[in-house]
């Protein structure tokens, strides 16, 4: 099992994604466990547990995604997947990222 934070600038924007999120790893049974929060309230601990972070555009500075990046690995979520907060598409993005199966989204 693969642990993903959805990180946002607040807790509301990351936690949109993470019910389509969960839904779609257990109808799919994907080896992906969604978590969320926000940038304030990120731990050391918390960080250290995840095996990928998907960022919500502009959630973030540059110094510390830079911090991030060094910790684990980091990615942006693409516009497309998070203006439409289309959490199948979520799910295989985080998938290609972690070189799992793939997995179709609609």
């Amino acid at each position: 099992m693969k642990n993903v934070l959805l990180l946002s600038g607040n807790e509301n924007s990351s936690h949109l994604f993470l019910g389509e999120a969960k839904r779609t790893t257990e109808t799919r049974h994907m080896p992906l466990n969604f978590s969320a929060a926000s940038i304030q309230d990120l731990t050391p601990d918390m960080l250290a547990e995840q095996d990928l972070v998907l960022l919500a555009p502009r959630a973030v500075n540059q110094a510390e995604v830079t911090t991030l990046k060094a910790q684990v690995p980091t990615m942006t979520i693409p516009n497309d997947i998070y203006g439409w907060l289309n959490g199948q598409a979520l799910v295989k993005f985080a998938c290609e990222k972690l070189q799992l199966l793939p997995v179709a989204a609609v």
